[in-house]
């Protein structure tokens, strides 16, 4: 299939499926017509910075029915621990169950009281279909450990009440650390992390699926050297490592430390957004009437 064909077939396949996908301005993705589609998205999406991320998902989840993907915390002690996410869903939510793939964490969930089900996504709600519509549909710090990005959408769209969210958090592709990382070629991703998700192609997952991205924005994330208290309580909480990576060209293996952004980052102006913290958060609005 040659690039116009495939741009054609696109066209009509998706064109369908949403009213605001840039294929209804134009045939090639790189139209300047359909770049400023896209702009003018992304534009309307911006969001001033978020100071914490807990807290702003509790805030869209209060009193809501929420359905939260990837449950499951990493091992059993964190079940008690204040930071770990679910717990704040479910405190916030009139009604929340989790869903997880991991058999043996919805066991441990719901031995310590929780509502979970332990349920593969990329085969359509199944079991979670009696609990749907959701308000308010979570991913947090998920689409970079999986392959196929596209059931996340298609449960949103299934799953979400009309004017509902799918909301995901995820790491930031801009973080000036990570970028440093990257032109240095160290590892500083967690070893099961397969990619990383910006806002145009979020906005573009999101249209295919008749979605819209309605919100975009980082984590704001005070530097290491200029927040020493910032800086103890990482380490105590045993996520020190975030602060260094390991080198792949000349020394295989030798631990380095990492550049944050700068005070001078810090300070440039609001109106023009630099995604400076390591976290990036979009929000994804459903059909604003529920599909057949």
């Amino acid at each position: 299939m040659t690039r116009h064909n495939r741009s054609r077939h696109f066209d009509t396949a998706w064109k369908a499926e949403s009213g605001n996908h840039w294929s209804g301005v134009a045939v090639d993705p790189n139209d300047p017509r359909a770049l400023a589609h896209r702009a003018r998205i992304l534009e309307a999406a911006w969001m001033p910075d978020i100071d914490d991320r807990v807290e702003f998902l509790r805030s869209r989840c209060t009193g809501k029915n929420v359905l939260d993907i990837g449950c499951v915390a990493h091992d059993r002690e964190r079940f008690d621990d204040a930071g770990w996410l679910h717990r704040h869903i479910a405190q916030a939510a009139t009604s929340c169950v989790g869903v997880d793939i991991l058999e043996e964490g919805v066991a441990a969930m719901k031995e310590a009281g929780f509502d979970a089900v332990a349920h593969d996504l990329s085969t359509g709600l199944g079991p979670l279909t009696p609990r749907a519509p959701f308000d308010v549909i979570v991913a947090g710090e998920l689409i970079e450990h999986v392959g196929n990005l596209d059931f996340l959408f298609e449960v949103a769209k299934a799953g979400l009440a009309p004017g509902g969210e799918l909301i995901l958090t995820t790491p930031n592709p801009y973080a000036p650390a990570r970028v440093h990382a990257g032109q240095r070629g160290i590892i500083w991703e967690n070893a099961d992390h397969v990619s990383y998700l910006f806002p145009a192609g979020v906005a573009e997952l999101a249209e295919r699926n008749g979605l819209r991205l309605t919100g975009a924005g980082t984590v704001t994330d005070a530097s290491p050297r200029l927040d020493p208290v910032g800086r103890l309580k990482r380490a105590i909480r045993g996520s020190a490592w975030r602060l260094v990576g390991y080198d792949t060209t000349r020394q295989p293996g030798r631990q380095v430390r990492l550049r944050t952004s700068s005070i001078l980052d810090r300070l440039r102006p609001k109106s023009q957004p630099r995604f400076l913290g390591e976290t990036f958060v979009y929000v994804i609005s459903g059909p604003s009437e529920q599909t057949p």
